[in-house]
């Protein structure tokens, strides 16, 4: 005979499985230059944010140096081995829409877009400026108006995302 006690724990095990599986990811990445260098050479790097949205550049910044920190390497924006580039570029998934620019909305302006962010990864070795890695984290937006970014939620996937995407990148070794 099942007890309530069993009963009530089966049923808070099954809600978290299917919660868990209804929330995917909400950041994908995809890495599209890797490995032609010796990443062990490289140490210390800087990061540069280009057209980043201006409400996003800190915490992209962050969240990137975070997550490549974990790979050994040093963020010094002076003395470095690797440039790194961050870079906002977004596709506008409706060609009525593409001339739109989601960050700023007129008065008046009653659409929802629906639009593709990216954000650009792109590592140089400084003293070549050869392309050594590069990627991106993406994801799609649909934004009604009057709608706003929740910086503070999309920390978490941003960080996992920059994560994911280096996952494959060489740890330093102490």
């Amino acid at each position: 005979m099942i007890t309530t006690r069993l009963l009530l724990s089966l049923l808070v095990s099954l809600l978290t499985l299917a919660g868990c599986a209804q929330n995917p990811r909400q950041v994908g990445h995809s890495l599209t230059v890797c490995c032609p260098g010796d990443y062990g050479r490289y140490e210390r790097f800087s990061v540069e944010a280009v057209e980043l949205p201006h409400f996003l550049r800190d915490y992209m910044v962050e969240e990137f140096t975070r997550a490549f920190e974990e790979k050994g390497l040093v963020r010094d924006d002076r003395i470095n081995d690797l440039k790194v580039t961050l870079r906002y570029h977004h596709v506008n998934l409706n060609p009525e829409q593409e001339d739109i620019d989601p960050f700023v909305r007129t008065e008046g302006m009653s659409v929802e877009l629906s639009y593709i962010a990216n954000v650009l990864v792109e590592m140089r070795e400084t003293a070549t400026d050869e392309l050594v890695w590069a990627g991106r984290i993406h994801r799609i937006h649909h934004v009604s108006p009057g709608e706003y970014m929740h910086e503070d939620a999309a920390r978490g996937e941003i960080l996992m995302a920059f994560r994911d995407l280096l996952a494959n990148y060489p740890a330093l070794q102490d």
